[in-house]
Formats: structure tokens, C-alpha cells, sequence
């Protein structure tokens, strides 16, 4: 049986982030979905999707602020520098 977890680290390895992080976030698991939207953000950019980019860090950002992660909010916040 496939469970909602393999389902998950199979997109991220995949590399579709964004899937990983609604699957994640379905599961209740905010800290893997916070570093999915991450990785999602940041490919999104590199790819010259902003809007997108932009969106995946904005929620990215918010749950790390909200457990004081410092390393992933100046690694999300160098991110949005780069962007802005």
C-alpha cells in the first residue's frame, strides 16, 4: 500500500517539490513542507518563475519564522534578496 509518506518522497525526489509540500502539508508534516516549498522556491526562481518562486518562499519563510529555524530563514531570505 501506498502511504501519503512515500507518495511525498517520491516527488521530492522526483524533484516536484510542490507536490511534496501539499503532500506533506496534508500529512501534518510542517518541517518537511516548509523545506519542500523551499526547494520549490528556489528552483521555481533559478527556472524565471518569480510569481511562483516567490509564493513557495513566502509560505516557506512563514514557518520557519514561526519556530525561530534561523539557518533556513537567512537561506530563504538570501533568496528573496536575489529575487527582489
Amino acid at each position: 500500500m501506498k502511504t501519503p509518506w512515500v507518495t511525498a518522497a517520491t516527488a521530492f525526489v522526483r524533484g516536484d517539490f510542490r507536490e511534496a509540500a501539499e503532500i506533506y502539508g496534508g500529512t501534518g508534516s510542517l518541517p518537511d513542507e516548509g523545506f519542500a516549498r523551499l526547494r520549490a522556491a528556489e528552483e521555481l526562481i533559478a527556472a524565471g518563475d518569480r510569481g511562483a518562486g516567490d509564493e513557495q518562499l513566502q509560505q516557506a519563510l512563514a514557518f520557519y519564522r514561526s519556530v525561530g529555524a534561523n539557518a533556513y530563514l537567512r537561506q530563504g531570505e538570501a533568496l528573496l534578496a536575489r529575487t527582489a
